[in-house]
């Protein structure tokens, strides 16, 4: 109800402003002259983001599922400013199971995985009603990856690198860029992938997160033998946008190289370092022999960043040569130039060695050390030196809840693991309501605007065990003094610990009260120009379930949230829901499907209209809502043609792109 129209409610019923226009039978795409002219389809609940079954299956080489392997979900990639949907980690089943809520507008989701051997990037097309995949095994399953693109000027020194590139120890290689003279795959073990990726974990930068590896004066980054020995390098994995080259020099160690001027000859191991279904051909284990070397020997390892043609199948010379010698490389600065760091593992003597493949004074480096990831092993096992090498750390579970504590938000507390968002983690979505029901409001969508951020805590089992919410209070244009709340799909008795809104009595569900007394909150409309502001309200509620509930059943965003009315005629029962959404017990039924509305509770066709029309709409980002009667399809030129298509078309319409608005008619603050 609008400041300008003032309705006596009478028994429930509204006995003015009750609008009863027919639709017209225009084609979807017109934009009518009312909302009260569309052509709705039914069954249509003007949803802009939908809920996703999530079910990942992580196989090792041995086609083994993996159980502990975090997963993460981006909505582009996270170089390209992708905000992090989904965190959580597979089973013991090897299998993670989850519901994601994700805008309608958005058709790909990216996928990233703590396991070795799983392509960074994966492109997931978002279709459907679910998202499956089984990714990993002896036979991976094609999946199409996306990396982002650097553009770098190259070197003049970069012919002269090229030219001393011998394909000796490689000299055949396919498409792909996998050598033909491959030995027998070796067997990663999952402990040792675990230990890695604690130590060298994707996108944290190895400076800031274990800085001791980066210091040359304590620990040397070459292979150093003290007697005569066969020497092998195997794959581990790769977390690379680019087309890496992985190759090795050798000297004595009484007669070092100072410069690559002095470095006659660099032997190909690997033309192509990248991973299967990822740029490349190469799985974890695979493993190239590197020759028979005598005692006194250094191998010394580099790679071409973006080295191999893919078009030719060539090794280039990329956009520049990095050593494991730090002096050899690129950056100006001192601090920067390291570009390899050596850990041993004493278990399995083997000697790890994780690159750095982008210049480190690039804005796009993450400075995680793991662009391109292998070790090396010699007969005799102990042929090389063990002497100033840093030693790989075990991974560590400190509060034993099975999530490693570098995947772990809460590594002290067994009953937390992960802080899931919805929309993301800096922003918020918004849910408007006309207040009017079960009869016509003039259809501005801005008597109560609230927008919205959930952080649901989960626990090692992918389990809600706290929910956080932020609220935002930005209009109440309706004269009636309305009360917001919000009701979440757990027990009433299982919720505990509430905080900053009140539990209500008398339901089954966890309903918060989160603004009890819309009008005395605002006292301003914040929907008529030119007329003073009210502050928004922010509020921020919390609280705990006694028993966690699986984020597959509890959802990630899509909760139930509504109003009610204490004055004008209004009273508590009854309640304004989104379309679809079910009323709460203390709803009064017997107002649904009466006035204008036409609820059936028993086809999810709530809280619509006899014109399929809604009394509140949920927008999955920032909502820029009407001014004061002004009918939202015609400040949102899209959202007719979005609704008579039943959300077939134009599902950004609540964006501000080229033609999709009257922003004169839009509330400015």
């Amino acid at each position: 109800m609008k400041k300008f129209i003032l309705i006596a409610l009478s028994a429930g019923l509204i006995g003015s402003c009750k609008r009863e226009l027919p639709n017209s039978s225009g084609n979807p795409n017109s934009n009518p002259g009312s909302i009260f002219e569309m052509t709705v389809p039914n069954g249509f609940t003007y949803e802009s983001a939908k809920d996703f079954d999530l079910e990942i299956a992580i196989l090792n080489r041995e086609d083994q599922l993996v159980a502990g392997v975090r997963v993460d979900l981006y909505s582009a990639l996270p170089e390209e400013g992708g905000k992090l949907i989904f965190k959580g980690l597979t089973d013991k089943n090897g299998v993670l199971k989850s519901t994601v809520r994700i805008p309608l507008g958005l058709k790909n989701l990216f996928l990233e995985s703590s396991f070795a051997g799983i392509p960074s990037g994966i492109q997931i097309p978002v279709q459907g009603n679910s998202i499956k995949f089984q990714l990993g095994g002896s036979n991976p399953q094609y999946v199409q990856t996306r990396n982002p693109e650097f553009k770098f000027a190259t070197g003049s020194n970069l012919m002269k690198n090229l030219a001393k590139v011998s394909n000796k120890i490689v000299p055949i290689w396919n498409a792909n860029g996998v050598p033909s003279n491959l030995v027998s795959r070796d067997v990663v073990p999952n402990a040792l992938v675990n230990d890695i990726w604690a130590t060298l974990p994707s996108r944290v930068s190895v400076p800031q997160n274990r800085p001791q590896l980066l210091d040359e004066n304590a620990y040397q980054r070459n292979i150093v033998l003290t007697k005569q020995a066969d020497v092998w390098v195997t794959f581990i994995t790769e977390g690379a946008g680019f087309r890496n080259t992985l190759f090795f020099y050798r000297y004595n160690k009484n007669n070092p190289p100072t410069s690559v001027s002095q470095i006659d000859t660099l032997f190909l191991i690997f033309p192509n370092a990248s991973l299967q279904n990822s740029n490349g051909g190469l799985l974890t284990g695979d493993k190239v022999y590197l020759g028979r070397f005598g005692a006194d020997t250094v191998i010394s390892y580099g790679i071409i960043a973006n080295g191999f043609d893919a078009a030719t199948s060539t090794v280039g010379a990329g956009f520049w040569f990095l050593y494991g010698n730090k002096n050899f490389n690129p950056e100006p600065q001192d601090s920067l130039k390291q570009h390899m760091v050596m850990l041993y593992d004493n278990a399995g003597k083997r000697f790890i060695m994780g690159f750095e493949d982008i210049n480190r004074t690039a804005s796009g480096c993450d400075h995680d050390f793991n662009d391109v990831l292998f070790y090396t092993t010699s007969n005799p096992v102990d042929a090389i030196s063990t002497s100033n090498i840093a030693v790989l750390p075990p991974s560590s579970d400190r509060d034993g809840d099975g999530v490693n504590d570098v995947d772990d938000e809460y590594p002290d507390d067994n009953a937390r693991a992960f802080n899931n968002y919805y929309p993301s983690i800096g922003a918020k979505a918004t849910v408007a309501f006309e207040d009017l029901w079960p009869f016509y409001g003039d259809y501005d969508m801005n008597d109560v605007v609230v927008d919205f951020r959930y952080k649901l805590v989960t626990n090692g089992q992918n389990a809600v065990k706290d929910v956080v919410a932020d609220y935002t209070l930005r209009a109440s244009g309706g004269q009636i003094d309305n009360v917001f709340a919000v009701e979440f799909p757990a027990l009433r008795t299982n919720a505990t610990a509430v905080q900053g809104a009140f539990l209500e009595a008398g339901q089954t569900n966890t309903v918060l009260t989160i603004f009890p007394n819309i009008r005395g909150l605002q006292n301003r409309w914040n929907t008529v120009p030119g007329e003073p502001l009210s502050d928004s309200v922010n509020k921020s509620v919390s609280f705990s379930l006694t028993t966690p509930v699986a984020i597959s059943s509890f959802g990630l965003g899509a909760f139930n949230p509504f109003i009610y009315g204490t004055t004008n005629g209004k009273n508590r029962g009854m309640e304004i829901h989104l379309p679809g959404r079910k009323p709460t017990n203390l709803a009064e039924r017997s107002v649904l499907g009466t006035g204008n509305d036409r609820s059936n509770t028993g086809s999810n066709h709530e809280y619509l209209s006899e014109h399929n029309l809604p009394w509140a709409i949920e927008i999955p980002e920032r909502f820029d809502y009407p001014i004061e009667r002004s009918e939202i399809t015609q400040v949102h030129l899209k959202f007719a043609a979005w609704s008579q298509s039943g959300g077939a078309q134009f599902q950004d319409w609540y964006k501000n792109l080229n033609g999709y608005r009257n922003s004169e008619l839009i509330y400015k603050r």
